[in-house]
C-alpha cells in the first residue's frame, strides 16, 4: 500500500487528538471528581447513577424524616401510656388503704381528692399533642380527646351507647337518710317519722351509662335483643323532679326502669333485669346538654349528634370498627402504625369509677356532718328543754349512726372492690404499652436497616459516579507522558515534505 506523507500527517494529527482527549478527559475527572460530565459519555453510568440517587434519596427521607416523625410521635405516646399506668397503680394503692378499717374520713376525703386529681392527670394526657396534633384521637387529629375549659360549654350531645348485659351489676345503696331538717316537721305532726322511713340498706340492679349530669327533661329510650334476636323497647320512668331528698332508689317497682340524669344511672326492677339479663345489645340513646373541662368528648367514643348551642349546626358523628390506624412508610414498602386509640386508653368506665369512689367518701362525710349536726341540736335552746324534741332527736341520731356505719360499710366494699378495678385497668394499659414498645422496638430495627442501606447505597453511588485519584493521577500522569512524546513524534514528522527536496 502506497503511503504518503498526506496520510502521515493525517494519522498523527488525528492519533495525536486522540491523545489531547484522552488528556482533556482525565483532566475534568480531576478537577470535578465525576467519571462522566455527560450522559452520553457512559450512558450505563448515567443511568445508574439515576437509579443510585433516586434510591438514595429515599433512604435519606425515611432516615431523616419519616422515621424520625414516627419515632417522635411513638415516644410522646409511651411517655403518656406511662404515666397512666402509673397514675392507675397510685390508686390501685390508695384503694388498698381505703379498704381499712385504719382511716377516719378526714383521710379518706383526702385519698378521694388524691384519686380525682389523678383522673383529671389521666385525661390530661387524652390531649398530648406531636406537631399540633392530638396522638390519641385517631384520625380527628384535629379534635381533642377532652374538652377544654372553653369547648365544653359550646355544645350538647344525643348520644346513642351500646352496652351488653354484662354491663349491669348489683349495686348496694342506703335509702331513707336521716335529714336533721326535718324534725320541725316530726316535732309538729305534719310528718311521720316510721319504721318505713328508717335508714336501710338495698340492692339494686343499675346499667352506669358513661356520664353523669345527664338532661332532666329529655327522657332517655332503652331497647335490647331478646333471645329471639328481635328489638324489645322498655318503659323508662324518671326520678325527677323529686330529687330533694336523693332517695333515687327507693320504692322501685319490679317492672320499673328509673332514669337517674344526676348520677347518669337505669335502675331496673327484677322482673325487667330477668329479661335482659343475657342480652347481648342494649342501646340506650340519651341526651347531655352540659359538659364539663375535662370530660371525654363523645364523638371519639359513641355514635352521636352534636349540636351547637350558639348557632344550632348539627354534626352527626359515627363510630366505625376501623381502628383508625395512622402508619408511617419507614423503608421500601414498609409501613409502622405510630398512634393508639385514646378510646382504648382512656375509658369513661376510669373516670366514672373513680368519681363513683369519690362520691361515696363524700356521702360519709355528709352522713357524718348530719350526725354531728343532730348531736348538736340536743343542747340547741329551741330543743334541749322540750321532751318530745328530745325522744326524737334521740330516735333520729340512733338512725344517723346506723347511716354512717352502712355507708362507711360500703364504702370500704367498694374501695375494696375497686381494687380489682384498677387491676383491671391497669392490665388494659399495660398491654398496650407493650404493644407501643413492640411497635418502637421493630422501628429500632428499621433504623438500624435503614441506616445500614444508606450507607451502602452512598458508596454505591460513589463508586458509580466519582473518580479514584489515586488511578487517575497515574493514568493523568501516562497520558501526559504519552501526549508530550505525541506532540515530539508529530512535530518532527511535520518538519519536512517532499516539496523540501525539489
Amino acid at each position: 500500500m502506497r503511503v504518503t506523507n498526506q496520510m502521515i500527517s493525517n494519522n498523527s494529527l488525528r492519533n495525536l487528538q486522540t491523545s489531547t482527549k484522552r488528556v482533556d478527559t482525565l483532566i475534568q475527572q480531576l478537577t470535578t471528581g465525576q467519571k462522566i460530565q455527560r450522559a452520553s459519555e457512559d450512558p450505563v453510568v448515567a443511568v445508574r447513577a439515576l437509579k443510585l440517587r433516586n434510591t438514595v434519596s429515599q433512604l435519606e427521607q425515611y432516615k431523616t424524616k419519616n422515621i424520625k416523625d414516627a419515632d417522635s410521635w411513638m415516644e410522646l405516646t409511651e411517655n403518656s401510656i406511662t404515666s397512666i399506668s402509673n397514675y392507675i397503680e397510685y390508686m390501685s394503692g390508695y384503694c388498698n388503704q381505703g379498704a381499712t378499717d385504719s382511716f377516719n374520713n378526714d383521710n379518706r376525703s383526702a385519698i378521694a381528692e388524691t384519686i380525682r386529681a389523678y383522673k383529671d392527670m389521666i385525661y390530661a394526657e387524652g390531649n398530648t399533642t406531636y406537631a399540633d396534633r392530638y396522638i390519641f384521637s385517631g384520625y380527628k387529629t384535629d379534635t381533642s380527646l377532652i374538652f377544654s375549659a372553653t369547648e365544653a360549654t359550646k355544645y350538647s350531645y344525643s348520644i346513642t351507647e351500646e352496652l351488653d348485659s354484662s354491663k349491669i351489676d348489683v349495686k348496694t345503696v342506703t335509702i331513707n337518710p336521716v335529714d336533721p331538717a326535718d324534725l320541725d316537721s316530726y316535732l309538729a305532726n305534719t310528718a311521720n317519722y316510721g319504721t318505713a322511713d328508717y335508714p336501710a340498706q338495698k340492692s339494686v340492679y343499675r346499667l352506669r351509662l358513661a356520664y353523669d349530669g345527664l338532661s332532666e327533661t329529655t327522657k332517655p329510650t332503652v331497647s335490647y335483643l331478646d333471645d329471639a334476636g328481635n328489638t324489645q323497647t322498655l318503659n323508662v320512668t324518671s326520678t325527677y323532679p323529686n330529687t330533694q331528698s336523693k332517695n333515687y332508689y327507693k320504692n322501685l317497682g319490679d317492672d320499673e326502669v328509673r332514669y337517674i340524669p344526676e348520677t347518669g344511672e337505669l335502675v331496673f326492677g327484677k322482673n325487667v333485669y330477668n329479661k335482659i339479663q343475657n342480652s347481648d345489645k342494649i342501646t340506650t340513646e340519651y341526651a347531655k346538654e352540659e359538659f364539663k373541662q375535662n370530660d371525654l368528648r363523645p364523638e371519639h367514643y359513641f355514635n352521636c349528634v352534636q349540636t351547637n348551642k350558639s348557632s344550632g349546626e348539627k354534626v352527626n358523628f359515627e363510630i366505625t370498627d376501623d381502628d383508625q390506624k395512622i402508619e408511617y412508610e419507614v423503608n421500601f414498602n414498609q409501613m409502622i402504625r405510630v398512634n393508639t386509640l385514646g378510646r382504648e386508653l382512656i375509658t369513661h368506665d376510669m373516670g366514672r369509677s373513680i368519681e363513683e369512689l369519690a362520691d361515696k367518701v363524700n356521702e360519709v362525710a355528709d352522713a357524718e356532718s348530719r350526725l354531728a349536726q343532730l348531736k348538736g341540736m340536743l343542747t340547741n335552746p329551741k330543743y334541749s328543754g322540750d321532751d318530745k324534741a328530745i325522744e326524737q332527736l334521740n330516735y333520729m341520731i340512733s338512725d344517723a349512726e346506723n347511716e354512717v356505719k352502712m355507708k362507711n360499710q360500703e364504702m370500704r366494699q367498694l374501695f375494696n372492690s375497686h381494687i380489682s378495678v384498677f387491676q383491671e385497668f391497669q392490665t388494659k394499659v399495660t398491654a398496650l404499652q407493650s404493644d407501643s414498645g413492640a411497635r418502637t422496638s421493630k422501628l429500632d430495627m428499621i433504623a438500624s436497616r435503614v441506616t445500614e442501606q444508606c450507607t451502602n447505597f452512598t458508596d454505591l453511588m460513589s463508586s458509580n459516579e466519582e473518580v479514584e485519584y489515586e488511578d487517575k493521577a497515574i493514568e493523568f500522569s501516562a497520558a501526559a507522558i504519552v501526549y508530550n512524546a505525541a506532540l515530539q513524534v508529530t512535530g518532527n514528522v511535520l518538519q519536512k515534505s517532499l516539496l523540501d527536496f525539489l
